[in-house]
């Protein structure tokens, strides 16, 4: 596998944070990411064990398919908004939206 996940964040208030998902190609040639709708990306978030949210659900994308070369030593990187987190233990599981990379994905804990 030469697409890797990494997840960071930066908190932006008292509620609420930036995550940081990046994924970049670590191999030596180029692979091909192919999203088949306008989302990118998808997440459930749970807090103190229970599942809070995910990001996709209710959500309409819009139809559009795009397929993207991540080149050698590139990467892709995602700005993802946590907003009015209420206290406590948190879970994220963040992944990249494409069925041809499904181990793709990254996990972090965070406290409120």
């Amino acid at each position: 596998m030469t697409l890797e996940a990494k997840l960071s964040y930066s908190k932006v208030g008292p509620d609420s944070l930036m995550l940081h998902f990046v994924v970049e190609n670590t191999g030596n040639a180029a692979e091909k990411v192919t999203f088949r709708s306008g989302q990118r990306y998808d997440y459930i978030l749970y807090r103190d064990g229970v599942r809070v949210e995910k990001f996709s659900e209710g959500k309409m994308f819009t139809m559009i398919y795009e397929e993207i070369a991540v080149n050698a030593g590139q990467e892709l990187s995602f700005d993802i908004p946590l907003n009015n987190l209420k206290p406590g233990r948190h879970k994220i599981i963040v992944w990249l939206a494409d069925a041809d990379w499904p181990t793709v994905r990254a996990t972090l804990e965070f406290d409120v």
